[in-house]
């Protein structure tokens, strides 16, 4: 098998986790130890030269040894992870599974979320194997299966089994943001964001409660009108605007790419101010750099059409901008609210923001800039905000700096194929990753 070949066989692996099934369900984990098998089986060279640690179906690591003689450098961690999302076969014009190529592209559940980055990395560390390359510094790979449930058991316990060890990485890189291509209005040419941060998540969960019974007889004022009139005073005060320093950064070096009087709000959007905030946050994908973001995602009430629920619930997603943390939002969130009425509780998975290492530029980005100037010329790099929670988050008391990054140049319509239907990666986005892999590993 070839490349390609050996990318398709990992696609075609499902590794999903079914709904309802429990930790410990041989038949749900078969094909988690299925992926890993096939990456023994796949990467030979590879396998004589690393030391492996199946941990548990959810966690494999890898130590890829460096030069003793080339000094006492800090190792540098990769973070990837081999489950993804269920696929709504009816809703895809292809088998979620089947990894169809046709026109210029592969599709397939976890193209890009993340098995493209993971089947990169295993087959450039193979191809350097093979040709005899030693790295100068211990390289570790940490691949979960996981991810999508919040990496409780693979990255956590992986970052568990790494501070019992003493191991600590100059820096590490994970999943993250790409090379975006046509997603800013007025630029012309991709722009490769490199987040060095990562918002927040908290699920918060109102309910009310009332005493159920016949739909015939309603109380006069009924729970479903109490969760309204919460779920109106949240939307009606979002969260306060907030320049951050990474976003800040973003918005400086992005302005000399921007014609006119866009670029001059970019280059002064502190002085500016309130009226820079109002002019972007026009765009939602701006809005979430700006501040605290909740998106209003489940509504529950009664289990039938005739029957007054014992209790209604809402649940709102919040994915935290920096200084905001799980327990000041939720306060703010309650005094919103203002009704005793409705109970706020946290669930998992909830984690605060993870604050940018302000020594980032020294250990891990020039690394990533050269690695990306071989893969894709004259691509700017800019410092940016992961607005989504990846495994990184487990290791980052392990790490100088953590990296969030896919060599990916994206539309639109690949991002909405994350998670959703017909998810696709390109060929020429396969083959730039490799070029990409290829060079940040060979420089390490």
């Amino acid at each position: 098998m070839d490349f390609m070949d050996r990318f398709r066989a990992a696609l075609r692996i499902p590794t999903w986790w079914p709904a309802g099934a429990e930790t410990g369900d041989a038949a749900a984990e078969a094909p988690l130890l299925k992926f890993q098998d096939f990456l023994a089986a796949s990467y030979p060279a590879f396998h004589r030269v690393a030391e492996r640690r199946l941990l548990s179906p959810y966690l494999v690591l890898y130590r890829w040894p460096g030069d003793a003689a080339a000094g006492s450098n800090d190792p540098v961690l990769f973070i990837a992870h081999y489950d993804v999302v269920p696929a709504e076969a009816e809703k895809w014009s292809v088998d979620p599974f089947g990894a169809e190529m046709k026109d210029g592209f592969i599709y397939g559940r976890g193209t890009l979320d993340m098995k493209a980055t993971l089947i990169n990395l295993m087959e450039a560390a193979e191809s350097l194997c093979a040709e005899g390359f030693k790295p100068r510094r211990d390289i570790w790979f940490a691949f979960g299966g996981d991810e999508e449930r919040s990496g409780t058991i693979g990255a956590k316990g992986a970052a568990k089994w790494f501070a019992a060890e003493g191991l600590r990485f100059a820096w590490a890189l994970d999943e993250g943001t790409p090379l975006a291509e046509d997603q800013i209005n007025g630029l012309d040419s991709p722009i490769a964001l490199v987040s060095i941060e990562e918002k927040g998540i908290l699920n918060l969960y109102l309910t009310v409660a009332q005493e159920p019974g016949h739909a015939s007889m309603p109380p006069k004022t009924q729970a479903a009108e109490v969760l309204a009139r919460a779920l109106c005073r949240i939307a009606a005060k979002p969260f306060p605007f907030k320049l951050n320093p990474t976003v800040e950064s973003f918005f400086r070096q992005l302005a000399p790419l921007m014609p006119g009087i866009k670029g001059f709000a970019m280059r002064h959007a502190r002085i500016l101010g309130p009226l820079f905030f109002r002019v972007a946050a026009s765009s939602p994908a701006v809005a979430a750099l700006l501040r605290t973001t909740v998106a209003m995602t489940q509504l529950e009430g009664s289990v039938a059409d005739n029957v007054l629920p014992s209790k209604v619930r809402a649940v709102i997603n919040l994915r935290m901008l920096p200084p905001w943390t799980t327990e000041s939002a939720t306060a703010f969130i309650k005094k919103l609210i203002n009704d005793e009425r409705v109970q706020v509780s946290a669930r998992e998975p909830m984690t605060d923001p993870v604050a940018a290492n302000p020594a980032y530029r020294q250990s891990g980005w020039p690394e990533i800039q050269a690695a990306l100037g071989e893969a894709w010329p004259n691509v700017p790099i800019l410092p940016f905000i992961m607005p989504g929670a990846t495994d990184s988050r487990h290791y980052q008391e392990l790490a100088g700096g953590i990296f969030r990054f896919n060599p990916y140049k994206l539309g639109a319509k690949e991002l909405r194929g994350i998670h959703g239907h017909d998810e696709r990666i390109s060929l020429e986005n396969l083959k730039r990753g490799l070029k990409f892999y290829t060079a940040l590993l060979r420089g390490l």
